[in-house]
């Protein structure tokens, strides 16, 4: 009882007794002490009892083995069971499952070949539980043609040995010789148990057959499980992976009272995986309302859902839940949450709980390294990254994705080829089409374009449309249009349909005054149905989002919105400038209704004064800028962010153009805002900045070759600063 139940001061007590009472000497009684003070992971103790008797039996020796496996005492277990024969005892069935089992832990498949040849020689083939550790263990040691010939040759198989081999190969992505050997298990007389059926649900699901895995549904039903906790959720599972998320709902109702922690967490997990994440959202609501218990299951995928919106409100939410339930420690959950604090553009949030995380992994690292190369202050991803290796952490391909992006990003040209050369010299890291991608961005966007068309043509691998659409933005940015027309070529080559080439090689011709050129691009466009995704923006407001797109009347406010921006275009109208008017005049109009205006709007019109305005974007960030000597506009934070893409928002220095990527501030101290030079072909070249600021922003509408300029004075909570509104 003690041992079962964990109680060691109780077990001490009963020793003491048994001392007291003269049956330490007991060669059972021992045996069970050692067995009590085994399974509480009090291994000196038992070794002790062990060590003190006069005699020692088979029994005791393979208690002492288990508590040895059983506290992951590896070595210590393999050296008793080496000591067998010097004792007088000889290995019996049970033992050599128990070591059958240890070598399946470790994958030691040479080991566990040796124990088989030994079990052949005792003839203990023959007993079931030793054959089932023998298929267990090749199974573990992926040596799938063993652990099949195995099988074939067992003399008798039970529900242990069919459910092993089907394991065997579900874990293997075996899926259709899984369910084949289902089948003929049926077939032989035997019917399979709950965890049988867990297995097979599993393997029909991954096969993505929805004809078999309803029909498997059915048997489940008709044998009375589809209601239990393991089948039933295996069930929602199978469903979720069939992106029949409507049937893995209904089978989670059915359940009723019987659902559990588990299957709500498979619910959430499966609603998250097929893009649902408003409907995970819900069912993460009502798991709180029942005051169900969370788990870092439960979390990690929540909070996924929270930055696939992405929701800066629902992520301070369950962040608030996280902390509740104890797990703001869990480095698993806080991964997720710097994770979604990235997406969500708060990289304050972030590095707080990535400093609260009691035992940061590489994975905690990452995501910290990539919310800084992401949002606008790339140095400081490279400072970290520097600091991860000192602490002893091995970097990997993630890690360095983010850091030769933000040495992109910060100009760290040098840098950049110096941690790429490292990641395959020093840390063995094979290079991947995004590490490629970014390198190209790298040389690129510091106008070595030459050099960046070099690097494409010595890449081991086939280069891919990832690894020249790079190279096309470069070309875009540093007006290269001989070879922004040799790497649209190679991209149209793969990807026929990408409308970001048409667009970008229309836009190059405009300018060089190929008008023809760019006639027919968009012409291409249309012939081949081609459509640009229209760009959207927007906002969450009361735990709502609200999506904008440009000219849009369809909210409800429209009204008050439209008010609302003809009353700030009023009150700056006096101080506004322009360095080509008569272009001004054309495209005022239709830059004043941009999507991002609308939101920043709507944002003005709804959240209470002084709370941030945070704006998303499926594109880039707004292409239209003014500026304007009225310091007293507004007063608010502005927070944009946009998707990582390679062609997309740009911030200029004087040494080359940088991209910047996701969430970030634009910020400029009024004082500086007189300092402004003039504006060629879009780009706006803020030099008056000291070196280490984040800010210089390349602002480029592929409609507008010019650009009206207003700035108002977004004052920020903390730093007193002026905000740049884009």
């Amino acid at each position: 009882f003690c041992g079962g139940e964990g109680c060691l001061e109780f077990g001490r007590t009963y020793h003491g007794l048994i001392a007291k009472t003269g049956l330490d000497g007991d060669e059972f009684v021992n045996t069970s002490l050692i067995d009590m003070y085994a399974k509480c992971g009090d291994t000196d103790s038992a070794v002790m009892v062990f060590n003190q008797m006069p005699r020692l039996d088979v029994a005791s020796c393979n208690c002492l083995i288990s508590g040895y496996a059983n506290c992951g005492l590896f070595e210590e277990a393999f050296r008793l069971f080496m000591n067998y024969e010097s004792w007088g005892n000889k290995p019996n069935s049970y033992t050599y499952s128990s070591m059958l089992a240890i070598c399946g832990t470790l994958s030691a498949i040479e080991e566990g070949k040796q124990l088989h040849a030994q079990v052949v020689k005792m003839q203990y083939l023959s007993e079931t539980a030793v054959s089932n550790a023998l298929l267990t263990m090749y199974c573990k040691c992926e040596a799938m043609a063993d652990a099949e010939s195995l099988f074939e040759r067992l003399p008798q198989r039970n529900i242990v040995s069919w459910t092993a081999i089907i394991h065997g190969l579900y874990q293997h992505e075996g899926f259709e010789k899984a369910m084949r050997l289902f089948c003929l298990m049926r077939e032989s007389g035997i019917e399979p148990n709950d965890y049988t059926f867990t297995i097979a649900l599993a393997s029909c699901g991954n096969m993505k057959n929805i004809d078999n895995c309803r029909l498997l549904h059915g048997l489940v039903i008709k044998k009375g499980m589809a209601l239990g906790e393991f089948v039933g959720t295996a069930l929602i599972d199978m469903y979720s992976e069939l992106r029949e998320t409507d049937d893995a709902e209904k089978q989670f109702k059915e359940m009723g009272n019987l659902t559990s922690k588990v299957s709500r967490n498979a619910l959430i997990k499966g609603l998250v995986q097929n893009e649902k994440a408003n409907e995970a959202l819900d069912a993460f609501s009502e798991m709180v309302r029942k005051d169900a218990a969370c788990d870092e299951f439960t979390f990690s995928p929540i909070l996924k859902a929270c930055a696939s919106l992405p929701s800066f409100m629902s992520c301070q939410q369950i962040h608030a839940q996280v902390v509740k339930a104890n797990f703001d420690k869990n480095t698993h959950v806080g991964s997720s949450l710097i994770e979604a604090y990235t997406r969500c553009g708060s990289v304050e949030d972030a590095e707080k709980v990535f400093s609260r995380i009691s035992a940061p992994d590489v994975v905690s690292w990452n995501s910290v390294i990539k919310a800084y190369s992401q949002n606008g202050n790339p140095r400081r991803a490279i400072s970290l990254f520097r600091r991860m290796i000192i602490k002893g952490f091995r970097p990997t391909g993630s890690t360095f994705l983010s850091v030769l992006s933000a040495c992109s990003h910060s100009g760290k040209i040098q840098d950049g080829q110096e941690i790429f050369q490292s990641m395959i010299n020093e840390f063995g890291v094979s290079p991947e089409e995004a590490h490629y991608s970014c390198m190209v961005d790298l040389l690129g966007r510091s106008g070595q374009i030459e050099k960046a068309l070099d690097f494409i043509n010595n890449t081991p691998i086939k280069p891919t449309a990832s690894i020249w659409r790079p190279l096309l933005a470069a070309c875009r940015c540093h007006n290269n249009l001989r070879i922004a027309e040799f790497a649209a070529k190679h991209i149209l080559a793969m990807d026929p349909n990408d409308a970001t080439v048409y667009v970008t090689l229309s836009n190059m011709y405009i300018e060089a005054g190929l008008l023809e050129n760019a006639e027919n691009q968009r012409k291409l466009m249309k012939l081949k149905e081609i459509i640009k995704e229209p760009g959207c923006s927007w906002i969450e407001v009361n735990n709502k989002i609200h999506k904008f797109f440009s000219r849009d009347r369809t909210h409800p406010e429209s009204e008050k919105i439209y008010d609302k921006l003809k009353q700030i275009m009023m009150l700056i109208k006096g101080t506004s400038y322009s360095t080509n008017a008569d272009s001004l005049q054309v495209k005022e109009d239709f830059c004043l209704y941009h999507s991002e205006k609308l939101a920043v709007c709507f944002g003005l019109i709804s959240l209470a004064a002084g709370k941030p305005v945070r704006i998303f974007k499926n594109l880039r960030v707004v292409v239209h800028v003014e500026t304007t000597g009225n310091g007293n506009v507004l007063s608010a934070s502005l927070y944009v962010s946009t998707p990582v893409h390679p062609s997309r928002c740009y911030y200029q220095r004087s040494s080359g153009t940088y991209q910047l990527d996701s969430a970030y501030y634009v910020i400029v101290p009024t004082s500086c805002q007189s300092k402004f030079n003039a504006l060629y072909y879009g780009f706006l070249k803020l030099t008056c900045l000291p070196p280490l600021s984040p800010v210089w922003l390349r602002a480029y509408n592929s409609f507008m070759p010019s650009i009206h300029i207003l700035s108002y004075d977004w004052k920020l909570k903390q730093s007193g600063k002026s905000m740049l509104l884009l």
